[in-house]
Parts: structure tokens; sequence; C-alpha cells
């Protein structure tokens, strides 16, 4: 019996000491966390997270689940996890569904723009496991930050003709129809001239890095009263089926993206010198928009 007594008393002193050892290494431990794109397809996008511990843990370390989620839609998982009890280094790889973050989003733009993103997580140390997670409420206003303004201009080198100035632009989100997201775009334009200008028409064309994205009609013709401003709604649809690919070639060129635009108009002229229909652009946008959402997530990590 003395020797059983010996022998549990220095596995509970060894245990007593790797619990303390692996408290200590947690509670000192300044892990560095970093992240970069994987693999990115049109389907899925993947973040290879590295997490440099400076210490071993020594001690069995899984995690059964890990989830992401987004207005309830699971929008990520964890597909690969490399540990080792006596290496100081965790590695893994975060799967994001493309089409999955597409639905939240359209989701999140229904609800007002607002939303929660939670993490659930359910480690496993020795035989111990448990679930937990974390949420953050979103509630980023998109379309609020949508702003797009146009000079006016003479038309056909008439000085006494000139297109509507663009002023603003207000965006709505009014749900889904088939595989195409609807927007109101209402156009804020304003009349220079000293004459009333009928709009038979107004429309605009989007695309991104040479993909058509999504275009728009306005629903009525109006007319704009002399010296006077209107809004013009524009019923927007954007090809929500071209998104994933526009993002997977946007990773893929280092976050970067060109992006076209027309907005054009059709108005009934009737002035000296000039009588009829006549299409004009409005504006055209041609830009490079380059991100940087894999830098924003290293220093969101770096802060943590």
């Amino acid at each position: 019996m003395g020797a059983i007594r010996k022998i549990l008393g220095a596995v509970f002193i060894v245990l007593v000491i790797w619990g303390g050892y692996i408290a200590y290494t947690l509670s000192t431990a300044s892990p560095k966390v970093s992240a970069e794109w994987g693999a990115v397809s049109e389907k899925t996008t993947e973040i290879k997270v590295s997490m440099d511990l400076q210490r071993p843990l020594l001690t069995p370390l899984d995690v059964e689940d890990l989830r992401f989620l987004f207005m309830d839609e699971q929008v990520g998982r964890l597909a690969e996890l490399d540990y080792s009890p006596f290496g100081t280094e965790i590695k893994a790889s975060l799967e994001l569904d493309n089409e999955k973050v597409v639905d939240a989003l359209l989701k999140y733009l229904e609800n007002g723009e607002r939303g929660d993103f939670t993490v659930v997580a359910k480690p496993k140390v020795l035989f111990l496991s448990g679930e937990f997670n974390v949420s953050k409420e979103i509630d980023e206003k998109v379309l609020e930050k949508i702003h797009l303004t146009a000079q006016s201009q003479e038309i056909a080198g008439l000085s006494l003709l000139k297109t509507p100035e663009l002023k603003d632009t207000i965006v709505r989100y009014e749900g889904k129809e088939g595989d195409r997201a609807v927007f109101i775009t209402e156009l804020v334009l304003y009349n220079p001239n000293p004459y009333p200008i009928p709009v038979i028409k107004t429309g605009y064309k989007v695309w991104v890095n040479g993909l058509k994205l999504g275009d728009g009609e306005s629903l009525k013709a109006t007319v704009i009263p002399a010296g006077g401003m209107v809004r013009v709604p524009v019923k927007t649809y954007v090809l929500l089926s071209n998104i994933p690919k526009a993002w997977e070639m946007h990773v893929r060129n280092n976050e970067t993206s060109t992006v076209r635009a027309e907005i054009f108009l059709r108005l009934q002229i009737s002035i000296p010198g000039f009588s009829g229909t006549k299409d004009v652009t409005l504006k055209t946008i041609n830009q490079t928009v380059k991100t940087d959402l894999i830098g924003e997530i290293n220093r969101a990590l770096s802060k943590a």
C-alpha cells in the first residue's frame, strides 16, 4: 500500500506541475497571430491563420467544432487544424461559403443593416470539452455610404442646353426576384436650364472586372422643372450569380478590381435648333477599387 501511495502521490505532483506549467504558459503567452488568403474559388474562400505560442502547451488540444454565423446563416467553418503538443505554432484553415455570405448580406440589408456575427466553438483538452459562442452586433450602414454626383454638361455643343446635374443618390434594398437582388436607387436631379426638361428614361449599368454586375431603369417618365429638382426612382437589379466570380477575381488580383459604371438619360428636347429625343451619358465611372480586408483582419487580431 505504501508503494501505491507513493506512486499516486508522484502522479499527483506531476499533474499539478503540468497543470501549473499550462496555466503559466497561457497566462504569460503573447501569441502572435496572422492571417492570409488561401485558395479561393467561386464557391469557397480559404483564410489561413497562424498562431505562434512561443512555448509548447504540452497538452493534447483539439477543436471538435468551429463555425461562423452571420444573420443565423453558417457562412464559414474550421476546415483544418494543425497542432502538436510539443510545437509552438498552431495553424488553421478557415473556409467561407461565398454563396452563404451573399445570402447573409441580403438578410442583413433586409433587417435594416443590423445583425449579429457569431462564432461557435467546441474545444477539447484531454477528455474535457465544452461549447461556447461569442456574438458581436454589426450595424454598419453600407447603403448610406453610396453617394454619386455628376456635373451638368452641354449637350451636342449647344450652350442653351445642358444635362441635369446629379446631386446625390439614395439607395434602399427592396428584396429578391429570382437570382437578382432588387434595389431602388433615387437619383436626385437638378435642372440648370431656364425651361423644363422631360426625362423619358433613366438607367445605368455596372461592371466589375468585366462582369456585368447590375443594371437599372427608371420606373416612370418625369419632368424636371426649370431650375428645379426631382427624385427619379430607378429599379436596380444586381446579378447575384456573378458576385462570387467577381469576388474570386478580386482576391486573386491582390484585392483589386476595376469598376465601370454608366448613368444615362433619355431626354425629350424642344428648343430652337433641336427637337426630339436625345440619349446622353450623365456620368461614366472607370476606377480601380482596392481593399485591404486581410490587413484589417490582421490588425484586429493584433489587438485581440
